[in-house]
């Protein structure tokens, strides 16, 4: 399944905090791994841009604005959406048309994914700890 990023944008005022965090299947660390925070507000029509990010060798990630690639995420409730880097359609990357690998994220995730809360005024530490 190729990665896509729905974003949602409104005309927020700028609430916006740093996120930055790890990302670990059965406590060890997960690189290579896509992450979206999608807002969840659901009393507003604004719920602000999404953030993304990509987990380093040692799982670790930074968030950016999906609007402007600047750190952060929006202040409130986030969905977090994870995917595989690794299992990528290959027509849709420089992987040519090798055999796509199984993804390492359990599919439990896909169908009830994590949740976060961005807080305003802190660098917030997002431990997404999956298991298997």
């Amino acid at each position: 399944m190729a990665f896509s990023c729905v974003v949602v944008v409104g005309c927020g005022s700028g609430n916006t905090a740093k996120v930055e965090g790890v990302v670990t299947l059965d406590g060890k660390p997960l690189p290579d791994i896509r992450i979206l925070f999608q807002p969840e507000n659901k009393d507003s029509e604004n719920l602000g841009v999404g953030s993304f990010g990509l987990t380093d060798s040692e799982g670790k990630f930074v968030l950016l604005l999906s609007d402007s690639e600047s750190e952060g995420a929006t202040v409130g409730n986030h969905t977090v959406i994870l995917s595989d880097k690794l299992t990528e359609d290959p027509e849709d990357s420089d992987a040519g048309f090798a055999k796509v690998p199984k993804s390492r994220i359990p599919r439990k995730y896909s169908k009830s994914p994590p949740t976060f809360e961005v807080k305003a005024g802190v660098v917030n530490q997002a431990e997404i700890a999956l298991t298997s």
